[in-house]
Formats: structure tokens, sequence, C-alpha cells
């Protein structure tokens, strides 16, 4: 049981890769033309947990061009750099023979990648989504400098929803591909936990080993079952609120008093009724009392009387919370913690629970606290 007391992904923070088609076998033939990178020496990276190692390297011609003969590898993504922070990603097929031509200082965004499809696609969406992150961030700048222009907060808000709905798209149609993941991670997995599934499903069949690909299973993993947990909540919650409808009689309560005797809920009949579930180790609970005295001080004279449940288990603690708050209302418990036999008929999973009454013990309303409690009954016997 639980008390009240109750009961924009962020994947990829840096590149946001993945891979896409078949492995094979053979090698792969890297040709590269970085213009203003002649004599540099430039690296073939692949990463292994999230770290980038070495596989092959090359120094640069005059005209900055190099070529790469690299070893059978797992599918996955990979890079080429020239200093571990000018660098193109680069998601290639072990079949790949792949060219790349880009420009030193710039190499994230290459000006032509050719050989393969998945590199192809997957820069493809970085260029377009490179255009909306430039425009977006430059009409941003415009509001935090205090721009209050109309048309620029339009604009504003029309730019991020083309552009989510451009990464929405780009990941149902490229699921499998590293494009789809690329374009997924811009998302928030809260509002589109089935489209993650989906690329998540998808990958598995693409390219299972991959530690980046690992890293977002396992972040949607655990998105699901958080999902299916509150799902599998809300439900339970359902049930209980249906086990006391509006208007249904409450059921029977009998329990010990304070004082050893016995105290039944239907003595009150006649009266309009809170039973208030509570607890002296309840901190939410104790602190609702002095709003609680307030509204039985102001309607108790006029046919409204409190009938309080404790969950506690210790006799001396329960009789001493009620003497410490001041609570002059009647009491009753049968310390059975949270196996309470009130409790568990009326479906108690959090407290501080109430239940309102009318005067022939049919339930008005659950769960009425603070001010919400007093409007209630101000309606009932007036302000």
């Amino acid at each position: 049981m639980m008390n009240m007391y109750v009961k924009h992904s962020s994947f990829l923070p840096v590149l946001l890769f993945l891979a896409a088609c078949s492995g094979g076998g053979g090698g792969r033939t890297v040709e590269v033309r970085i213009d203003g990178a002649a004599g540099r020496k430039l690296y073939f990276d692949r990463f292994v947990n999230g770290q980038p190692q070495h596989v092959d390297s090359v120094t640069l011609d005059a005209e900055g061009r190099g070529s790469m003969r690299i070893p059978p590898l797992p599918l996955d993504f990979y890079r080429v750099t020239l200093d571990g922070k000018d660098q193109t990603v680069l998601a290639l097929d072990s079949t790949d023979q792949v060219t790349v031509v880009a420009r030193a200082g710039s190499m994230l965004e290459a000006e032509q990648i050719t050989g393969s499809p998945a590199s192809e696609a997957l820069h493809a969406f970085y260029r377009t989504a490179r255009g909306h992150e430039i425009e977006r961030d430059s009409l941003r700048q415009l509001l935090a400098a205090g721009s209050q222009d109309q048309g620029t907060i339009d604009r504003f808000n029309e730019v991020n929803k083309t552009y989510y709905e451009y990464c929405k798209q780009v990941a149902g149609e490229r699921s499998g591909e590293p494009a789809g993941l690329a374009a997924v991670s811009k998302l928030n997995i809260q509002n589109e936990l089935a489209l993650f599934i989906q690329v998540r499903d998808a990958m598995r069949k693409t390219m299972p080993r991959s530690d980046f690909f690992g890293s977002f299973r396992e972040q949607v993993d655990r998105a699901e079952q958080m999902a299916a947990s509150q799902k599998a909540q809300e439900e339970e919650m359902k049930r209980l609120s249906n086990l006391l409808p509006v208007g249904a009689e409450a059921p029977e309560i009998r329990q010990q008093t304070p004082d050893g005797g016995t105290l039944a809920l239907s003595q009150l009949r006649g009266k309009v009724v809170l039973i208030d579930f509570w607890a002296s180790w309840c901190r939410p609970c104790r602190m609702e009392n002095p709003h609680v005295k307030k509204v039985y001080e102001k309607y108790s004279r006029k046919g409204f009387e409190i009938l309080g449940v404790s969950l506690d288990r210790d006799h001396n603690a329960w009789v001493g919370a009620i003497k410490q708050d001041g609570l002059p209302w009647k009491h009753v418990s049968d310390l059975g913690f949270w196996n309470n036999a009130a409790a568990q008929e009326y479906g108690v999973n959090s407290i501080p629970f109430t239940v309102l009454l009318d005067r022939e013990g049919k339930v008005i309303d659950k769960n009425l606290r603070g001010a919400a409690l007093d409007a209630r009954l101000a309606q009932i016997f007036g302000s």
C-alpha cells in the first residue's frame, strides 16, 4: 500500500546515431577529401561503451585526400575525425564503399556523402533539422531580448511545431534506420512512447549489437515499464473508486474507540458525516488536521459530524496524536494498519482520504480537503 505518502527525450545528447541494413562479409573502403586539411591525420573511429576508439587512420595528401580500408565490423555508427571535435558521423553497412567530401572546421556538415544509403539518409535529416534549429534559435534570441511581437511568437511556435512533426514523420518512416533514431531522439518520450517503441522494435532487427541502440533500448524499456505501471495504478484506482460510487450507501464501519468501546457508523445516521481515514504516522494527515478542525467548528452545530478512522497499529500513538492535535470528533480504529477492515472495504490506498455522507448514509463526495471541503459543506448547510 502507498500513502501520500501515496502509494524531451535526453537520449544520445551528443550525436544521435544509429545504423540500418544487415551486416555482411568483407570490409569497407572509406575515401575522403577534406578541404583545408592537407597533411593532417584523419581517423576512422568506432565506439566502445560510448567512447571512440581508432580503427584506422590516414595522412591526407596535398589535396586533402586519403583512403582507408576498414576491416569487417558490426553494423553500427562510426565517425571520421581530424581531432575528435571536427568530425563526420557515418552509419555504415559492412558492404558500404563510402566517399566523404567535407571542409576542415565544419566536417559535421559534410558537403557530400555517397556510397552509404544509411549515412546519406542520416545527413539529409541533419541538414533539414539544422535549418529548423537555426531559425528556431534566431527567434528564441529575439524573444529572450524582450520582443513581444505577436508575429515573432507565432512564427516561433509554428517552427517548433513543424520541426516536431518533421521528426515524427522521419522516425515513423525510417524507424529501422539511423535517421529514424536521430529523429525520434528529438521528441518527448512521454508523449510519443508508441513511436519510441516502434523504433526500438525495428532497430532490434537491424543493429541489435550496437552500444548506441543498447542505451536507447534501455531508455525505452524503462519508459514502457513506467507507463504500464501507471496504467495498472490508474486501473486499480478506478476499480477502487467503483467500490464506493457517489449515491451508494456507505458500508458499515464498526470498530473500537480510543477508550475501548465500540462505535458504528450507522449510529451517526441523521447527520452529515465525513469519514476521515488518517494515521498518527501520516505527516500529510497531521498537516491537514487544523483545516479539518476549522470546518468541524464551523458546521458541527448544524448537524455535521466526523468519524476519524485511524490506520494506526499502536494504540498509544493513535491516542497521543488525537490529544496532541486536539481532534474533538469521533474516532475508531482496529489497529490493523493498511489492513484496517474499513480501509479495505472503502478501497483506501492513500491517506488522508475522506468520504462525505448525507444524513441517510449515502455517499455525496470523496477525497475533499481544505477549501473544497468547506465549499461543499457550505452548499449543504449554507455559509
